[in-house]
């Protein structure tokens, strides 16, 4: 494939003792549908931290070799080389796992495997687990011990550091993985005490102060995106049908080509947390926004509306729709730039509720089953409460 990519710098490439190697990436890369001219780019870079690195062919390579292959090329697209040349790596099966060798982490993947086969999670929710108890046997162990070394003491020093670094909801999901993974490893005998007898933190409902922002703010995030480029074109779109439809980040990202019904004016959303369908009539601004971004939409074999800017034009993942949402209210210099994405799903809600539309309507409109999942969303706010305030009545005073 290098034939096909290079000519000046080909007899160099072929000359290299990485040269199957960098045929091999090539192809890797052109099968994931980059450009031709992203291609070489990466093929460039690789060839020359690889011939910087060793003059022996690589076979397989661990985490942290590659790390250190790379620590010297600090530049940015160095750094997109290094995460497609891990994914190659990955993909053949010649990337070593960082602590596939240490003791402490051996139980942890025989519960992840577990996990995984006999109760058939997902893998973001596997990613989860994983990155709880990798963090908790980091801090609790050294690289060669196991968990039977662990005490009531070590685990209730970790919870008690841990604690204030997270917020109380994360935290309740932290200390329920370990505490099964505790429970795992002393059912099958690698963990000699009883660990996992403790209380799991309480957390209550509407703790947290409401998400909602004043209406103006969103919309003059909306107003302050560049919509001259396709990615400011592709960014209003999203966040529009985020503030003015409710909709979720994963939703958005999960959204067809055919979600669209042009001429009837309606959107099919398809909501994985409820394993429901919703049809949303759309109005005739919001069809014209989506007509324009069609428009500019890059040519891609991946069905999403919304496609990522660089090629090989892949999907966007809904932390890709969070990340772009704080990018647009940073330019802007809006103070919303630190709340997440689901404000504007708050907001939606909050906005609905001070129109008055009542609390089922709402519930309809956003997919949920019960009133609960509703009011969760429509927290009650000081100025809500002043409107309604009644007057104290006085004492009258005796002459």
């Amino acid at each position: 494939m290098l034939q096909h990519l290079f000519n000046r710098a080909l007899p160099r490439l072929k000359a290299s003792a990485h040269a199957r190697d960098l045929d091999a990436f090539a192809n890797f890369l052109l099968a994931e549908n980059y450009s031709r001219l992203t291609c070489r780019r990466h093929v460039r870079h690789l060839s020359r931290v690889l011939d910087q690195a060793t003059r022996e062919p690589i076979g397989r390579v661990s985490g942290t070799e590659l790390r250190t292959f790379f620590k010297d090329w600090p530049g940015k697209g160095h750094r997109g080389t290094e995460r497609l040349y891990r994914r190659f790596l990955a993909n053949s099966d010649r990337l070593i796992a960082d602590y596939d060798d240490e003791p402490r982490f051996t139980l942890k993947r025989r519960y992840l495997e577990r996990l995984r086969k006999l109760r058939g999670l997902a893998p973001r929710t596997l990613t989860h687990i994983d990155w709880a108890l990798t963090h908790f046997l980091t801090n609790c162990l050294a690289p060669d011990d196991t968990e039977a070394t662990l005490t009531t003491k070590v685990v209730e020093n970790y919870f008690r550091i841990r604690r204030p670094q997270l917020a109380r909801p994360t935290f309740q999901h932290i200390v329920g993985s370990v505490r099964r993974f505790l429970r795992y490893g002393y059912e099958c005998g690698e963990i000699l005490e009883a660990l996992h007898q403790f209380e799991l933190p309480r957390s209550f409902r509407f703790e947290q102060p409401p998400r909602a922002v004043p209406w103006e703010q969103i919309e003059a995030l909306l107003v302050a995106i560049d919509r001259t480029t396709f990615v400011g074109n592709r960014d209003y779109a999203m966040l529009h049908l985020m503030a003015f439809y409710g909709l979720r980040p994963g939703e958005v990202a999960a959204l067809t080509t055919n979600a669209v019904e042009w001429r009837n004016g309606t959107l099919t959303v398809y909501q994985p947390k409820t394993r429901s369908t919703l049809l949303l009539p759309l109005a005739p601004a919001t069809v014209a926004i989506l007509h324009d971004h069609a428009r500019q939409r890059r040519t891609s074999p991946h069905p999403e509306f919304f496609l990522c800017g660089q090629a090989p034009y892949g999907p966007l993942s809904c932390s890709v729709v969070s990340t772009r949402f704080k990018l647009q209210a940073r330019r802007a210099g809006l103070p919303i730039a630190e709340a997440s994405a689901y404000t504007l799903r708050h907001s939606f809600a909050m906005r609905l509720l001070a129109g008055g539309v009542g609390i089922e309507a709402i519930g309809d409109l956003m997919g949920h089953r019960n009133v609960s999942s509703t009011s969760a969303y429509l927290r009650i706010q000081s100025d809500m409460l002043r409107s309604v305030g009644l007057e104290v009545p006085g004492r009258e005073v005796q002459p």
